[in-house]
């Protein structure tokens, strides 16, 4: 049952539809979902049997304990059912169960068990223990419904019932896909449980999700992310959740206590903080988160990563960063634009020199969209740094290559430069 119940733990994004609705009051009063259940007392049957009978039956325990399994089956196939009561004949198939089971034959074994049960004439407290074997069976050969209809019969006469019936019987109803049914079971299982089970609560948010009950599923991992608060995974699948939602700031906070706790090593989920943590107008922390996890090795220094990197310095105004993130770009880039980039930074901080560079680094490089725009920032620095002359021839080749309204800036900028150095050359 592990088994599945993993696999159905993995259970996170199906389409929602409404919850399930159950009416206890509708179910008999020792229906295991009722509150105020109440388990029927069985009426033992008659337990007697025949002087050989049980002569037989003891030999053949005898046997049993002395692993002389053959002997054994052969003295219980010399027993006919006809012949000896209801009582003696549960014991016999009992013991036959016993027997192959032990030959490792199950599908033999419970049949032997399921005709023992018809007879219903073993104590309570045997019965029953056959009875929750049976069902467990069930389940493992995919007969859900002989499983859960099985488990309806433990359960009419067990007083307290544990946890791992509930969970069979929720197990069976979501292995058919009825989660509606399932979830009462699953509660109930995890209500029951001594110590949290993680699989059980995993199969319990499962379902809450198929069923578009986020809320719950909300709630629900809260509760684990208290319980085992180094499972990365319950961070990320309730980030994941607040997002279905538009909670964004919760979002952020489930993915941000993972990061500062040093679990959040996937680039995908710090990707996801990164741009978090952007959208929420955070772009220091953006930056920091990111920068860190590429010193870390978590995030790789691609094209992609870095023009990320880069936005985040950019809206923080940290142009240092931001400088630093731009050059590594502008060697990843196929084109001059990123270096134009970079010199439109350094010209808010009036680095002349370095915007000059810039401009003749993305000159250089080429493809650029419009190379007038770079020349004419190029023209405007060299002009600060009062190299009239290499300014004008600046603006010059902005007029070359861009279009009008690029030349009427260039000539603006000419005129400009010539009233400052008293030249009235045309």
């Amino acid at each position: 049952m592990g088994k599945r119940l993993a696999l159905l733990s993995a259970l996170l994004m199906l389409a929602p539809q409404a919850p399930a609705q159950n009416d206890p009051g509708n179910l008999p009063q020792w229906h295991p979902l009722r509150p105020d259940r109440v388990a029927e007392e069985r009426e033992e049957p008659p337990a007697s049997m025949s002087e050989s009978f049980y002569r037989r039956l003891s030999r053949t325990h005898e046997l049993l304990d002395e692993d002389n399994l053959t002997e054994a089956l052969d003295l219980m196939d010399r027993i006919r059912p006809d012949r000896i009561s209801d009582y003696e004949a549960a014991q016999l198939y009992q013991t036959y169960g016993f027997i192959y089971s032990q030959l490792e034959r199950e599908d033999e074994a419970f049949v032997a068990f399921e005709q023992c049960l018809e007879l219903d004439a073993l104590p309570t407290l045997v019965q029953q223990g056959i009875v929750y074997s049976v069902a467990g069976y069930y389940s493992g050969e995919e007969r859900f419904e002989d499983s859960n209809s099985t488990m309806l019969r433990w359960f009419r006469y067990e007083a307290e019932p544990r946890s791992e019936a509930y969970i069979l019987m929720g197990a069976n109803f979501a292995q058919q896909e009825l989660m509606r049914e399932a979830l009462p079971y699953v509660i109930r299982a995890n209500e029951l449980a001594e110590e949290p089970n993680e699989s059980w609560r995993n199969l319990q948010l499962a379902i809450h999700v198929e069923l578009g009950q986020t809320s719950e599923a909300i709630d629900l991992l809260k509760e684990n992310i208290g319980i085992w608060p180094d499972k990365l995974r319950f961070y990320q699948v309730l980030s994941g959740l607040y997002m279905e939602v538009e909670n964004d700031e919760g979002a952020l906070s489930a993915l941000t206590i993972p990061w500062h706790q040093g679990m959040l090593e996937d680039e995908s989920d710090i990707l996801s903080l990164t741009r978090l943590n952007l959208f929420l107008e955070n772009p220091a922390r953006a930056g920091e988160i990111l920068h860190l996890a590429m010193e870390r090795g978590h995030v790789e220094e691609n094209f992609e990563n870095l023009r990320l990197l880069l936005n985040s310095w950019t809206m923080a105004r940290e142009m240092d960063r931001a400088v630093n993130a731009i050059d590594k770009l502008a060697e990843l880039a196929d084109d001059g634009e990123f270096y134009h980039r970079k010199a439109m930074l350094l010209n808010e901080t009036g680095d002349w020199d370095g915007v000059v560079d810039s401009c003749r680094r993305a000159l250089e490089k080429g493809g650029l969209e419009n190379p007038g725009e770079v020349w004419i920032l190029m023209g405007v620095a060299l002009a600060e740094l009062r190299r009239f002359d290499d300014a004008l021839e600046a603006f010059e080749n902005a007029k070359n290559e861009g279009p009008d309204n690029i030349r009427r800036n260039a000539n603006a900028w000419i005129g400009y430069v010539r009233d400052r150095t008293g030249d009235s050359s045309p």
